[in-house]
């Protein structure tokens, strides 16, 4: 059922770029035609599986020091310019394109059509989506357009709504949400036509609907932790003890799957078999702070490097580097999918990786929002916010569900949480440790390692500084795409990249 449902929703997947459209509901954007809910929710599940896996997250992941873009491909030098700092507002043209005229359009259809047709299932699935998307824009750019979005030819100009607003809303929005995908008739129910929480019953999906949009709510609250702690503490702790379902293992992930099929990959992958071969390793950063810890969740994440060192070791790339090459190691299945058998005769003598020296089927998922990040956002909201729960309970459990994510052995996973697994010192310390697992969880998850660092300042990344990179901090938001400066009057640029989120307060 899975593949036959891909099949018929994925038109056509992109390499590289930002993904398009995977149905043609328009024939003329001005003349929109009738088109099913049960059509629109696929293209809003599969385009947000390729927003998660798309410019966006190679955006947060070279800024956050997840990714190297210093690769041999050197008429390619793209991302090694991100890992800088210099993303500008041309860069993100297509992403942004993506997001409101594709995304936000079809959910604004999805949820009035099915308000309409009396199918609250298929409308509150609409609004929790609606609400993540929202969620990862305000992240990502401050003020955007939200009230007035989405209207099609009723309004060309948006307006920029402002952010603090807007995640306020966003929080109404899930509970209508909730409510929805709640209720005890709905004349259409969307469990097979999605590409996200797919199920034999809408009874399954429901419970997973409803699990996500109530983790999403933390995620939120959390957010506010730097301007308004005392908000944190009393929205989470309102919300546990309101006896609200959440994520309960690895099974509720918030996810895309991609398919092995050529034009149905990974993005992540489907790039690397691309024009931008051999230019996105490992950062070093994230690759030593795992080495520090001997995690074995490198066997998953990385190839080693040299390739057949014994016992295994790794080296991740920096844009500091003087020499751009392929002497690092690579991503490996976490991020890639199913890996071939390698092939030695391209192994080169240094150990360093040709071209097909392994291959990959490209059907590893986007990753959106985790049971792991879950379990460590309980364990901060315990720790510094007074939620009910245990800070050192969560903190294990965090790492337990990103251990067995990655396919680690139960004997390793009991080894390293014996060496890295409790909770040391002051409770800056502690957070310090919550986030710095938190961030290794989150490999290739999108935003989150990025908002994360903005308001706690962990994991004590170095930035770039300047003549080389464009700033001497990482960057706080993103530059609005020059296609809407261009065409929205209402639409006015950031001088800098260093303008600040509504919650980014810490100094």
């Amino acid at each position: 059922m899975k593949k036959l449902l891909y099949t018929t929703v994925l038109a056509t997947g992109l390499a590289f770029s930002s993904c398009s459209t995977f149905l043609d509901v328009n024939d003329d954007p001005n003349n929109i035609k009738g088109v099913q809910v049960s059509q629109l929710l696929p293209s809003v599940t599969v385009n947000i599986g390729y927003m998660g896996a798309s410019d966006l997250l190679r955006y947060s992941t070279l800024l956050m020091q997840q990714f190297s873009g210093q690769g041999p491909n050197t008429g390619f030098a793209t991302f090694k310019e991100y890992e800088r700092y210099n993303i500008n507002n041309s860069d993100v043209n297509g992403q942004w394109s993506t997001i409101f005229s594709t995304i936000v359009s079809d959910l604004e259809l999805m949820i009035a059509q099915a308000t309409t047709e009396n199918s609250p299932h298929y409308a509150g699935v609409g609004k929790i989506l609606k609400a993540y998307v929202y969620q990862i824009v305000v992240d990502s750019w401050g003020d955007t357009p939200y009230s007035e979005a989405g209207r099609h030819s009723a309004n060309f100009y948006p307006k920029f709504d402002d952010d603090e607003a807007i995640y306020k809303d966003l929080i109404r929005l899930l509970d209508d949400g909730i409510k929805d995908v709640s209720a005890t008739t709905s004349t259409m129910s969307p469990n097979v036509n999605s590409t996200i929480y797919s199920g034999a019953t809408w009874a399954a999906s429901q419970t997973k609907w409803i699990q996500f949009a109530n983790t999403l709510k933390l995620r939120i609250f959390l957010h506010y932790s730097a301007k308004d702690p005392a908000f944190t503490s009393a929205q989470i702790t309102a919300l546990i003890n309101s006896g609200a379902k959440f994520m309960a293992s690895n099974a509720d992930n918030f996810q895309m799957l991609f398919l092995s099929e050529s034009q149905r990959q990974n993005p992540l992958y489907s790039m690397e078999n691309g024009q931008f071969k051999n230019q996105f390793f490992p950062h070093r950063f994230i690759v030593d702070l795992m080495n520090s810890k001997n995690d074995p969740r490198r066997a998953s994440y990385f190839i080693p490097f040299p390739f057949n060192s014994s016992p295994a070791t790794y080296k991740g790339a920096s844009a500091l580097d003087p020499d751009p090459s392929a002497n690092y190691s690579r991503s490996y299945q976490y991020v890639y999918g199913t890996p071939s058998a390698p092939n030695q005769a391209l192994v080169n003598a240094n150990g360093s990786l040709k071209d097909g020296a392994i291959t990959f089927s490209g059907n590893s998922p986007a990753r959106l929002l985790t049971f792991a990040e879950y379990n460590f956002i309980r364990a901060e909201a315990a720790l510094l916010y007074s939620a009910p729960g245990s800070a050192q309970s969560f903190f294990e459990a965090g790492i337990r569900a990103s251990m067995t994510d990655a396919a680690v052995p139960a004997a390793d996973v009991t080894t390293y949480l014996t060496a890295n697994g409790t909770l040391k010192g002051t409770p800056q310390q502690m957070l310090q440790q919550i986030i710095n697992e938190k961030y290794v969880a989150n490999h290739a998850v999108l935003v989150e390692p990025w908002t994360d660092y903005r308001r706690t300042g962990y994991p004590a990344l170095t930035p770039f500084k300047t003549p080389f990179a464009i700033y001497d901090e990482v960057p706080r938001s993103l530059f609005y795409a020059q296609s809407e400066i261009s065409n929205n009057p209402n639409a006015k640029q950031k001088s800098t990249m260093l303008e600040r989120v509504f919650w980014d307060t810490r100094k």
